[in-house]
């Protein structure tokens, strides 16, 4: 029963997860069939609506979730993201599709819906590894999204693609129907024993190590590629291939990395810092393929790590909370980090996002240090 309830929970997010990564990168393109005369600094803003309203949602669906299940609050996610994308695959005009990606947003959030329910299913070390498996779906959602969505619109799909795509929510949907119900809080307040819901006492300070540690992973995105083509890469594909790099590490490495009992935190940004500062330095591509399986390298780590710390301060009854705040710190972040890299890459040149990341991954282990010592008291 467990493996398939894993299995349906990790389907269910991959599915949600394939359009919702996959799209954005398509966004001009669909922009300029919807509407041309659409200004480009719109663009922009569009691709991090869903982000921003997911980031101002997700702790009040948190809370939602405590109150009435965290299973109910997963299937509200997947529905929100259903709705979302079917609107946006029927949108005639700009007002309409914004109203699409908002819905998207303010009523999606599967990673930290999936992530709450599975708290409520798994405790330890065995939700430290569900963790470590959502963030795999994510990642190879990451990955084989843009792929594939690229060559449906090579084939001439457009703002159609979103109504078409809608039924992966909805499939995900169903998949998550049959698993078991989970005991919301107003359950919990009429047994005799009730489990401890408060938020850890050090939260403040995880919640600090995630948003400077996606920080430091997303603000070497956006200008990715021109930071190639600095360096002498003449070819899409292979810059392409360099950008996937990380993820790629990520999804093959895992099933080894689960085999460490120990925390992977500290060791994780230290190889981030490390690798984003000599992608900083670097003035030829050749270290790049390299590098880019150091970066990799820090963010599987760095991510086990954060997952462990997460899952031993998880509590029936606050789990929605826990990771409503989590998934939010993450968006946030990755709203910050997109501004930064414009900033930072128009004064500074279009290297300087590598010195922020290492900059922000040191600041993340400074952090991150007394959480490991209080680890040690909590039980894995």
């Amino acid at each position: 029963m467990q493996r398939r309830l894993i299995a349906s929970v990790l389907l269910g997010h991959y599915l949600s997860a394939f359009t919702a990564l996959g799209i954005p990168l398509y966004l001009p393109r669909i922009l300029a069939d919807l509407a041309p005369a659409t200004p480009g600094w719109a663009i922009g803003v569009l691709f991090v609506l869903p982000t921003l309203c997911t980031a101002l949602a997700a702790p009040i669906w948190g809370r939602w979730a405590d109150r009435n299940g965290c299973r109910l609050s997963l299937l509200r996610a997947h529905a929100g993201l259903f709705a979302g994308f079917l609107l946006a695959g029927f949108s005639l005009n700009l007002t309409v599709f914004v109203l699409a990606l908002i819905i998207q947003g303010t009523f999606g959030g599967a990673m930290a819906a999936s992530n709450a329910y599975l708290s409520t299913q798994f405790k330890g070390g065995d939700l430290s590894r569900a963790l470590n498996w959502t963030q795999y779906s994510a990642r190879l959602a990451m990955i084989s999204g843009p792929i594939l969505l690229g060559l449906l619109t090579s084939r001439g799909l457009g703002i159609n693609l979103y109504s078409w795509l809608a039924w992966l929510p909805l499939l995900a949907f169903v998949l998550v129907l049959p698993l078991p119900n989970d005991n919301p809080r107003h359950a919990l307040d009429s047994m005799k024993t009730v489990a401890p819901t408060e938020l850890p006492p050090d939260m403040a300070r995880l919640l600090a190590v995630q948003f400077l540690f996606s920080f430091a992973m997303v603000v070497t995105f956006p200008y990715f590629m021109p930071y190639g083509e600095q360096l002498g890469i003449g070819n899409d594909t292979l810059i392409g291939v360099l950008y996937s790099l990380p993820h790629v590490v990520y999804l093959l490495a895992l099933p080894w990395v689960h085999k460490h009992q120990g925390n992977l935190l500290l060791p994780g940004l230290a190889l981030l810092a490390l690798s984003n500062a000599l992608q900083f330095w670097s003035v030829h591509p050749e270290p790049l393929f390299v590098l880019r399986l150091l970066s990799g390298a820090g963010m599987l780590l760095s991510f086990v790590g954060l997952h462990r710390c997460l899952s031993q301060r998880s509590r029936q009854g606050s789990a929605g909370r826990l990771f409503g705040w989590f998934d939010a710190s993450g968006k946030w972040a990755g709203t910050a980090a997109g501004g930064t890299a414009a900033v930072v890459s128009q004064m500074c040149g279009i290297a300087s996002p590598f010195l922020v990341a290492c900059l922000a991954a040191l600041a993340a282990m400074a952090l991150a240090r007394p959480l490991m010592i209080t680890s040690r008291e909590i039980p894995a």
